[in-house]
């Protein structure tokens, strides 16, 4: 099987080649090279199983869905819809998303925050997944096969990214409450359950890994997490609080408490 894109690929067809490495069957081997035609290629030499990511190629093609007013949206979300499973698809959905406004309608900052400033809209715009892709596209040159390599594995980071929140999300249905504002979390694997508690309205989360132990606040939270009363609990249990193994640790800025972390 090959696979073939047009020649100066965009964001769009850089990110549809990476995920038909990753999720279509019989694409990946030891050197998965990438053809490239030009936009209005007919599809002159295309095999059976053979794939034209982002181009018509005659009808045979893989072009993204189009609307009834004429918005053609990306290859990309097109290929996850396709071939990825429900869970990688839902762990994609933000990245499809940003692919599919920055494809269909251009500049996905400006339509996702219309209100923003001018200067917020130069940082975002310069820091952008898109502005990652145009550096990239700088250091490679003319190599569009090395352009294409350095965009999976930043394709790979956010697949595993997006598995990592799905499995964060599952991880704080699990936590337990004490009344609305405090959450307890056993034995935590993921960094973004902390977050996805936050952001349900939690002020501070306890969590015990094994033999660490420790409090942690939302960031709108101003109570000091070694708090004299929170402090007097552990002095009370024969904890010791200072600097060393097997001592809490109080962060100077208050947001963190632990033993261990």
């Amino acid at each position: 099987m090959r696979l073939f894109t047009h020649m100066s690929p965009d964001l769009d067809a850089a990110l549809s080649v990476c995920a038909a490495w990753a999720f279509v069957p019989g694409v990946w081997g030891e050197a998965p090279l990438v053809e490239f035609r030009p936009a209005n290629w007919d599809g002159n030499g295309m095999a059976e199983g053979d794939l034209a990511l982002d181009l018509d190629a005659g009808g045979r093609g893989i072009k993204g869905q189009k609307d009834p007013d004429g918005t053609v949206h990306s290859c990309f979300a097109e290929i996850v819809k396709r071939y990825a499973t429900l869970g990688d698809r839902a762990a994609l959905s933000p990245l499809v998303a940003y692919v599919d406004i920055h494809d269909s309608q251009g500049a996905a900052i400006r339509h996702m925050i219309p209100d923003a400033s001018h200067d917020a809209l130069k940082i975002l715009s310069s820091t952008s997944l898109n502005a990652v892709f145009h550096a990239l596209k700088i250091s490679c040159g003319r190599n569009e096969q090395m352009l294409l390599d350095n965009m999976s594995a930043i394709f790979s980071g956010l697949l595993e990214m997006g598995r990592s929140r799905r499995r964060a999300e599952r991880e704080a249905m699990r936590a337990e409450f004490v009344g609305q504002v405090v959450a307890i979390v056993h034995d935590r694997q993921e960094p973004a359950t902390t977050e996805i508690l936050f952001g349900r309205g939690v002020r501070a989360v306890v969590y015990a890994d094994g033999l660490n132990i420790g409090i942690v606040r939302a960031k709108t939270e101003m109570l000091r997490m070694d708090h004299p009363d929170i402090r007097a609990v552990i002095e009370e249990a024969g904890e010791k609080i200072g600097d060393g193994e097997d001592k809490w640790f109080a962060h100077p800025a208050g947001f963190l408490f632990c033993r261990g972390s």
